[in-house]
């Protein structure tokens, strides 16, 4: 995969190379807590007083839900603001809200102070891929776009 043409200067695919490494860690944060859950539900439950049918339900539902419809309309929010305004102090913010909600996690006394903290995760994880999709296409030429956005969502 070329990062760049040969005739772009050291110094400019030196740059390039150095935020396409930093968004690849991002999203790898990002999305490094998401499958933490998952093998947790019964100790969790277990720790908020639910029965079975509440874990599947709560734990193992409704916390996705919210997760996923809350941020897949963000996604599309901050799609379009990428277009509008700055994008690092929007990618900035985006991360930030999530990577919030992620340490608060573990602070939680509740099943619903746990749900808003997934939700806020959820908003930054739908609303840090489409900044991140924009920078890349406007530093990368079309026949490249493809080969560098698969090596950032390998994270």
């Amino acid at each position: 995969m070329a990062v760049s043409d040969e005739s772009e200067p050291l110094a400019e695919r030196l740059r390039r190379i150095w935020i396409v490494a930093l968004y690849l860690i991002t999203i790898s944060v990002l999305f490094a807590d998401m499958n933490l859950l998952a093998p947790n539900l019964s100790t969790i439950a277990d720790e908020f007083g639910m029965d079975e049918d509440e874990r599947d339900i709560k734990l193992g539902g409704l916390i996705a839900l919210g997760f996923f419809f809350v941020g897949a309309p963000v996604s599309f929010m901050v799609g379009w603001l990428a277009d509008s305004i700055n994008r690092s102090p929007l990618f900035a913010v985006t991360v930030f809200f999530g990577e919030l909600g992620c340490l608060m996690s573990v602070f939680v006394q509740s099943y619903w102070q746990l749900y808003i903290c997934r939700v806020m995760t959820g908003i930054s994880v739908g609303g840090a891929i489409p900044v991140i999709y924009s920078v890349l296409g406007d530093m990368f030429p079309a026949k490249q776009r493809a080969a560098i956005s698969a090596v950032v969502t390998t994270g």
